[in-house]
């Protein structure tokens, strides 16, 4: 009998203190434990603490770490405070105490869906995002696309009859793959009024997206071409550095629109983690517009009702399993 493979890596594995993002990592480590914990805190000694058992770090240098650590999570809770418009709601699910030494986790916030949104983002970025991810029957992946288009579309406005946001997707066989990227394909041009719908004997691309997840637009009501047109790219995983400059909007046009749209589309990168700010130009300059987790927090109000909910129950979900135990140690 073969044994499925559970869907969950270990939350609290304490990351390596030698990665190139080991800030971020610890953080989103410390996150993770006061989300667990019985009292709902971390702090700054459990983090020292942590790092000498775990990596067998000398006392002193872990706490340098760990206090260093708790810049990044002081950093988080600065970036993403919500916009004026929406009222003051607190969007990070946390608080630090008045000498940042520990992390609580916050009452959930009336109205405010942000907090939910941010937690389900920080357990996929350190969920296993393997063939078997799925939880109650929900791909985290599909989800964080969809969430990817509302909050982009929120970032572009918000919804008008002149705005939208489409998510392209994969079907599971190759030719409902190949009609779904059509119909995708077709429906943009026409919404655009421009582009004449799917290139003459174009098929979808291996993958089925050609790597292009979502893309969201605003057009004028002249009936004329040339709106503000975004393709979005969503990356899960630990591997997502190595895909930051797979899509490029202008071949995409080239290759699958019958006529390229006439003002390029800007290309969009978006992650459900948070990207280390040391490292934050070069990804720009080879993913374009990057939108990390806490950008994406900013602008994570007025998700819809399916998708908030899709993301509540996947993260319920796998924060019960970490807390049975069923994990890959």
């Amino acid at each position: 009998m073969t044994v499925k493979k559970p869907s969950v890596t270990n939350l609290l594995t304490v990351p390596s203190p030698e990665a190139d993002d080991k800030l971020v990592n610890l953080a989103d480590w410390v996150e993770v434990k006061a989300l667990l914990a019985t009292d709902g805190n971390a702090s700054l000694g459990d983090l020292t603490r942590a790092l000498e058992q775990a990596h067998s770090m000398d006392e002193a240098a872990a706490k340098v770490l760990a206090g260093d650590v708790f810049k990044e999570l002081i950093d988080r809770h600065n970036s993403c405070i919500p916009l004026a418009s929406r009222g003051p709601k607190w969007e990070y699910p946390f608080t630090l105490n008045n000498t940042a030494s520990l992390l609580s986790v916050r009452k959930p916030s009336s109205g405010s869906k942000a907090g939910t949104v941010y937690t389900f983002l920080l357990v996929a970025s350190r969920a296993d995002m393997d063939a078997q991810r799925k939880l109650s029957g929900l791909d985290p992946t599909a989800i964080f696309e969809r969430l990817c288009a509302d909050i982009l579309l929120n970032f572009w406005g918000g919804p008008t009859k002149g705005s939208g946001a489409l998510v392209f997707g994969t079907a599971r066989t190759k030719e409902a793959t190949n009609k779904k990227f059509k119909s995708n394909i077709d429906q943009l041009c026409s919404t655009l009024r421009e582009g004449r719908g799917l290139k003459a004997n174009a098929k979808a691309p291996s993958g089925g997206d050609g790597k292009l997840d979502v893309v969201v637009w605003r057009i004028f009501s002249d009936g004329r071409a040339g709106g503000l047109v975004g393709f979005g790219q969503c990356k899960t995983g630990i591997h997502w550095k190595n895909a930051l400059t797979k899509l490029v909007p202008r071949n995409f046009c080239r290759d699958y629109f019958e006529k390229p749209l006439i003002i390029d589309p800007m290309r969009i990168y978006m992650v459900p983690h948070r990207v280390d700010g040391s490292s934050w130009d070069s990804h720009t300059g080879a993913g374009g517009l990057l939108l990390d987790r806490c950008r994406l927090v900013q602008y994570g109000y007025d998700i819809s009702t399916n998708v908030f909910g899709d993301c509540k129950v996947w993260l319920d979900a796998a924060l019960d399993r970490q807390r049975q135990g069923s994990f890959i140690v």
